[in-house]
């Protein structure tokens, strides 16, 4: 049985200074912030803190298992605030970089996990290893920060109502949940999962083997699953709901949205998949299965229903079909079977599913990255439907669908400039192409975070944000790329 990669992306190692926390105000989750937006003053239930202890060995562990990835740095600029911050009156031009954020970690301690991004209307928010951040997409400008009281270990790659949950250590135990208005960065409510000294070792990163644990929001609550339970919590103040305690399993997953989904992994045969309730946790809304094949799935999408499906070694060699289900019972609908001209990134990511493949109810298709190519499925049939071809020696990636669009980001290189094509979702035909900066230092910084980042389309920005590990307050965390409406 081959181990699934890990959650998120290994550290990137590089050179850029850190930007100063002091632009804008940093609150420590030990005082209570007043809540002009939902109106009085608010302070979370607080368990009774103290220092985590030391993980010794996690970060080595936790370097190890993720292999090797590139080494780089940004270059040039202004490394001390996010370019273009300042510049709100003067509009970028299309394709021109709009700002830079770097990281801001912590490198020798803890466990180095930027899992967690999140929008509101104006708003990009992420989590890094010791501090949550939110910055202005079109301008990059800081609105809120505060720093953790222990490492981040989980995240919800959903939000819900502008809320979002995020799990620290507390401890040796990843167990302190926190509930985060993304609007103005306050605290929800702060919870433990469980007592410490009921914990055990499958919350201990240093015991939980191949699957810590995992955090999706669905119908007003937060589910936690780890290898031996699972839980739910009422979202709007924390409140247990549910608790259910299970087999030790050699993995688990869920993802939330528009279902609650579980994914287990307690045999040699099969993957147990279920459609939760909340309030009811062993009463399932239905139960379903695939055969094992020596491989893992990942959930792309909730709404509609897809899963990737590997029955190979994972990474970016890997053979992926992709399975269409019906929400309402689990069963399978369609498959897209592989096809060699797919060039997927991972796909077990906790923040965005698979690197590469984009699910689109509107259009009723499924879109997947190729080499020089970009395909669509029929998600009915399984069936393709058009090709769109693009430069063939770079990846095309299908990143967002808008008013009957699909945007393809084709990332730099260090030689070549990257680019924006606007396609028809009807029948692949190029409507647009947006040229990105030619200027070499942005070619080399956005080449460098398209390796590791997932590509997002927010609010006339094109944002790689990395979601996963970083090795040192140089690296990059956000570049925000000017992108025009098709």
């Amino acid at each position: 049985m081959t181990q699934p990669p890990q959650y998120g992306y290994p550290h990137q190692p590089s050179s850029a200074p850190l930007p100063p926390m002091t632009s804008s105000p940093v609150s420590t989750p030990s005082a209570p912030r007043p809540v002009s937006s939902l109106g009085g003053n608010f302070t979370p239930r607080r368990p009774p803190w103290r220092r985590p202890a030391a993980l010794i060995g996690l970060v080595v562990v936790l370097l190890l298992a993720a292999g090797g990835w590139a080494l780089w740095s940004f270059t040039g600029g202004e490394p001390s605030k996010p370019k273009g911050a300042n510049d709100a009156a003067h509009a970028p031009a299309a394709g021109s970089v709009a700002w830079l954020a770097e990281a801001r970690v912590k490198p020798d301690e803890g466990m180095r996990q930027a899992l967690g991004t999140w929008f509101t209307s104006t708003l990009v928010v992420k989590a890094e290893p010791d501090v949550v951040t939110a910055y202005d997409v079109r301008t990059g400008e800081k609105k809120w920060s505060f720093l953790l009281t222990g490492s981040l270990c989980a995240a919800s790659r959903e939000s819900e109502g502008d809320v979002a949950v995020i799990a620290v250590m507390f401890g040796t135990h990843c167990m302190n949940l926190k509930a985060i208005d993304l609007r103005d960065g306050h605290r929800v409510w702060d919870e433990l999962l469980m007592e410490e000294k009921e914990a055990g070792d499958n919350l201990d990163p240093r015991k939980w083997g191949k699957s810590g644990p995992r955090l999706a929001l669905y119908d007003g609550h937060v589910y936690t699953t780890w290898k031996d339970g699972e839980q739910t919590r009422r979202l709007s103040d924390g409140k247990r709901v549910d608790q259910r305690k299970q087999d030790a399993c050699e993995w688990a997953d869920t993802a939330g949205g528009k279902q609650l989904i579980a994914v287990t992994y307690c045999g040699a045969s099969e993957i147990k998949l279920r459609s939760l309730d909340p309030k009811k946790l062993d009463k399932p809304k239905w139960n379903s299965s695939l055969k094992r094949n020596d491989g893992f799935v990942s959930v792309i999408s909730t709404d509609p229903l897809v899963l990737s499906q590997s029955p190979g070694m994972g990474g970016e060699s890997s053979r992926y079909d992709f399975v269409v289900l019906d929400p309402a019972t689990g069963k399978e609908k369609a498959r897209v079977a592989y096809n060699s001209y797919w060039r997927l990134g991972a796909c077990f990511l906790s923040t965005s599913g698979c690197t590469g493949a984009l699910a689109d109810k509107g259009s009723n298709s499924l879109y997947v990255a190729g080499q020089g190519v970009t395909m669509a499925y029929d998600l009915t049939t399984g069936k393709e439907r058009w090709t769109y071809k693009s430069d063939a020696n770079r990846v095309t990636v299908p990143t967002a669908v808008r008013d009957g669009k699909l945007a393809t980001y084709v990332p730099a290189t260090a030689e070549r400039r990257g680019r924006l094509d606007y396609v028809s979702t009807t029948d692949g035909k190029v409507a647009r192409v947006v040229e990105h900066s030619d200027a070499e230092k942005d070619r080399k910084n956005e080449s460098m975070m398209a390796k590791v980042t997932f590509p997002r389309l927010v609010n006339g920005r094109l944002l790689l944000v990395v979601d996963g590990g970083v090795g040192s307050d140089q690296d990059g965390m956000i570049m925000a790329i000017s992108a025009p409406d098709a």
